[in-house]
């Protein structure tokens, strides 16, 4: 209420500016070029200008609530004609009473008529279009604003989709990982259900969150590697390298580990061989830099999955980097190559991180 009133103050005070110079005008023109009184010239420009600024006040109340679609300048013609006219014909019987006797001011009068009545019309028509321009221009901002707020909801709805997507298709692994264990090693399968728990359950916590530092990914990742290393053993070694300096950087929640489930998936499956996956992170300059290599051998593919982790994951970060030069992924000297760059955010820390 304090914003609108402020708004209207300001907007209000070179009107008045406006008008009060011009009434200085109108008394010194009556005055000093047709020999007026100084008193009779200046009832004659305050009452010509009141009426004027009535006129200006009567047609932004139509014109801000109601305007057609078709015919607007039309509209606007007539409606600054109808309203000046009005203001000149009222204003007329009110100057003609200040001095009846006066012969010389009422024949000025009739004289000035028609020009009174064009200057308003032309001060009428100007404030009409700068109302109609106003009147658009915060239509085209309220749509703007409108549709950005869509898109953002849009965009908002996609990620959630995107992550609760996540869960299951991370659990459903999990849980075909722990079914193929109950009859070969109880005693593992059961090892698992307990990590796979406990994944789930830090997991949940974060569920709300869409950022949160490097330091808490990897923790969530060594859960997840708990939960393989169960199933694979010693075949599966993880080497991470990385800086103490950036686990402050913030990321969005479980995005590294599908890329370690997709190494081991390359990595491993097919394969009897012990596999050494290595993630290597490092900051180059406003980013960081993440890279997860595993060994690859083309004539050993992996069972067809889902295809969603790279898919899914290349879509939640371009909603949320707007970008799709993100993640890239190269094969080399038999080794299969992820590279994911992660910009700076500019956040409040106490907005998104909770210890």
């Amino acid at each position: 209420m304090d914003s609108g009133f402020s708004s209207r103050a300001k907007r209000a005070l070179p009107i008045l500016g406006s008008a009060v110079a011009w009434a200085g005008f109108h008394t010194w023109v009556l005055n000093q070029w047709f020999g007026f009184e100084i008193s009779l010239a200046a009832y004659d420009a305050l009452i010509s200008i009141n009426w004027i600024l009535l006129s200006c006040a009567l047609l932004e109340l139509i014109i801000t609530r109601y305007t057609p679609n078709i015919g607007k300048y039309q509209f606007i013609f007539s409606l600054s004609l109808a309203v000046a006219y009005g203001a000149n014909w009222i204003s007329f019987q009110v100057l003609e009473i200040l001095d009846k006797t006066n012969s010389d001011y009422i024949s000025f009068l009739q004289k000035s008529s028609p020009i009174r009545l064009g200057v308003n019309f032309l001060i009428a028509c100007s404030w009409s279009m700068i109302l109609i321009f106003r009147k658009q221009v915060k239509e085209l901002e309220e749509s703007v604003s409108h549709q950005t707020a869509t898109e953002t909801l849009v965009k908002e709805a996609e990620l959630q989709k995107l992550q609760l997507q996540l869960q299951p298709h991370f659990l459903f692994n999990s849980l075909n990982s722990i079914n193929a264990l109950i009859l070969i090693n109880p005693p593992k399968a059961r090892e698992m259900v307990q990590q796979l728990s406990d994944f789930l359950r830090a997991t949940l916590k974060r569920a709300d969150e869409q950022w949160i530092t490097l330091d808490q990914e990897l923790i969530y990742l060594k859960l997840y590697l708990a939960i393989e290393k169960v199933r694979f053993g010693h075949r599966l070694e993880v080497q991470i390298d990385c800086d103490d300096q950036i686990k402050l950087w913030l990321i969005p929640p479980l995005l590294i580990q599908p890329l370690v489930e997709n190494a081991i998936k390359f990595g491993l499956y097919g394969t009897t061989d012990n596999v050494l996956i290595k993630m290597n992170t490092k900051r180059l300059d406003d980013s960081i830099q993440i890279e997860i290599t595993n060994p690859f051998d083309a004539d050993m593919q992996p069972a067809t999955g889902s295809g969603f982790g790279l898919n899914g994951l290349k879509r939640r970060l371009y909603l949320l980097y707007s970008r799709n030069d993100l993640l890239k992924t190269t094969i080399e000297n038999n080794h299969f190559t992820v590279q994911l760059t992660l910009p700076e955010i500019s956040m409040k820390k106490e907005e998104t991180i909770s210890v």
